[in-house]
């Protein structure tokens, strides 16, 4: 009696059909994975129609008609296989993989930014989520400039320098009030990429109210300072006092300790519940400008000789 395997031309038709699906997949930039999960039964229908092939072909000859398991199995197993490894590349996990290898770091100065503000500009809000650390210097004018650095990780210089043009440090300016914020990492983490703006430092005009909130390290430089400042919610502050100075400081804080610098602190302890347990002042001139600092760890104060 002879035998007859059914199953082996099925396997070398899905095998050309396979990778004709595949092809035609990367020519249209069509998903292979979804053409594949459309038109899978057709591995079904090509077998059920070679074992009714040869069963209406010998059944009145003398053949057993058997079963390729070993092909059946190989087949969908192939198949099974070549899904996944393009599910895991369309889904952009090999992207991510290929990054990682690849990448580079890359630093760079954010280009320096001037925004010309008005005498009807007030008032100064410095804000951000991201608490990063700023360095803040005051000048003549009336125009803010800003800038900082760059630390990116990409696959290619070129990559990188596509990232110098966007804006790290916006300026928005509504009604008499000019709001400063900063881009952090987590707005240009995309799993492949990074992008992390730090240091940043801007000029600020002497003669405009200046509220500053949410930073991690903060550092004033003060050559002159013509209005009222309002620090809060900063970790660490740092304040650099030039020559010409009409300034009342007044630091809010836990402890004495958190008071320093080359000055000598008026240190009083505050008993009112709500609010911190001492408060240090400093008055320089005639201290018609009064910078307020509340809810910061330390308050570290220079003067220049």
């Amino acid at each position: 009696m002879q035998r007859r395997r059914v199953g082996t031309v099925s396997m070398a038709i899905v095998l050309i059909g396979f990778g004709i699906l595949i092809f035609t997949s990367q020519i249209n930039e069509r998903s292979a994975v979804e053409l594949g999960l459309k038109f899978w039964p057709i591995i079904l229908f090509l077998i059920g129609g070679e074992i009714l092939y040869y069963s209406y072909k010998y059944k009145d000859g003398d053949i057993n008609l058997k079963y390729d398991v070993l092909s059946i199995f190989i087949v969908l197993l192939i198949v099974g296989v070549n899904l996944l490894i393009y599910g895991v590349i369309e889904t952009g996990v090999m992207d991510k993989i290929t990054a990682a290898l690849t990448s580079q770091s890359f630093n760079y100065q954010i280009p320096f930014n001037e925004v010309e503000i008005d005498e009807n500009i007030k008032k100064i809000v410095i804000n951000s989520i991201n608490r990063p650390s700023l360095t803040i210097r005051t000048g003549k004018g009336n125009k803010i400039i800003s800038t900082g650095s760059l630390s990116i990780t990409v696959d290619s210089e070129e990559k990188a320098k596509e990232f110098l043009d966007d804006e790290y440090i916006k300026v928005d300016k509504i009604g008499d009030i000019a709001y400063i914020t900063f881009a952090g990492r987590a707005d240009y983490i995309d799993g492949i990429y990074t992008v992390n703006p730090y240091e940043f430092e801007l000029i600020v005009p002497e003669n405009k109210e200046v509220e500053i909130n949410k930073l991690y390290d903060l550092e004033l430089i003060l050559d002159s300072i013509e209005n009222n400042w309002v620090i809060d919610d900063v970790n660490h502050t740092k304040i650099r006092l030039g020559a010409n100075k009409n300034v009342k400081i007044n630091a809010f804080v836990d402890s004495q300790q958190d008071l320093s610098g080359n000055v000598k602190w008026d240190i009083k302890q505050n008993k009112n519940e709500g609010i911190s347990n001492y408060k240090g002042q400093l008055v320089y001139g005639e201290g018609e400008n009064i910078i307020n600092i509340f809810n910061s760890l330390d308050v570290v104060v220079d003067e220049l000789e």
